[in-house]
């Protein structure tokens, strides 16, 4: 993931659009025929929280931040 900060100046979360979450989860390069439908699989089963902004789906950074977490084992933490 970038350097960016993960906060705005008003100490909001960074948001994400769907593309973006794709892109960082790599969902459309690891052969899944339909990555923008795992990603809604994954919304609506509570696994990555999301928001709605004029009927925009947006995810914040810090959720794609846990999911990761949460689905990776301990010796992913490891540096060489």
């Amino acid at each position: 993931m970038s350097a960016e900060p993960e906060t705005t100046s008003m100490d909001m979360p960074k948001l994400l659009t769907q593309e973006e979450v794709i892109g960082i989860l790599r969902l459309d390069e690891i052969g899944l025929k339909y990555p923008k439908e795992t990603l809604r699989y994954l919304r609506r089963t509570g696994q990555i929280g999301y928001v709605k902004v004029a009927g925009k789906v947006l995810i914040p950074q810090s959720e794609v931040r846990k999911y990761v977490k949460r689905h990776s084992s301990p010796a992913d933490y490891c540096s060489d």
